[in-house]
């Protein structure tokens, strides 16, 4: 797996992914997520701090993965993977390159993920890269588009070891 920044032509694969029920299960994305909901992404990056493609060995688009926000040294990330890249590591190779990243920033310290209680596999995937749970937030998740308790997971900067 490989990242690279998001591209005008990411729309049609991005509005395609977001027709799926888990990624509409388990994140914001608006519902019913409309083309031009992927055309407003792919141009304006919805706000994040930085996003980029997770792209297969086959250099098919498969997912995304972004860093919402940088507070206090503290890098606050999401994903998500589409069908159709699945059940191949995706998520965590793609985890494992931002956390590279941000390694390589001066001033981050952590990396934290928000995920809902009842999404397992999320949480696999980032036990699996390292991260450790924190705390329990009370509505800090989404499931079917309401609010659930999440699980904060954090893995330190400064002790990230290969995985």
């Amino acid at each position: 797996m490989t990242l690279r920044n998001l591209r005008v032509d990411d729309a049609d694969w991005i509005f395609d992914a977001c027709q799926d029920a888990e990624i509409q299960r388990w994140t914001l994305v608006p519902r019913p997520y409309l083309r031009e909901h992927a055309e407003s992404f792919v141009a304006t990056g919805a706000g994040e701090f930085r996003n980029w493609v997770i792209v297969s060995a086959e250099s098919r688009p498969v997912g995304m993965i972004s860093v919402h926000s940088i507070d206090d040294g503290v890098a606050s990330i999401g994903y998500w993977v589409a069908p159709w890249g699945r059940g191949v590591g995706a998520a965590s190779a793609a985890l494992r390159l931002v956390i590279d990243e941000l390694r390589d920033m001066s001033g981050v310290t952590a990396v934290t993920a928000a995920i809902a209680e009842g999404n397992t596999a999320s949480r696999r995937t980032v036990e699996a890269c390292g991260f450790v749970v924190e705390a329990r937030v009370p509505c800090g998740g989404v499931d079917h588009g309401l609010k659930v308790d999440a699980v904060s997971y954090c893995r330190r900067v400064g002790n990230l070891a290969e995985n």
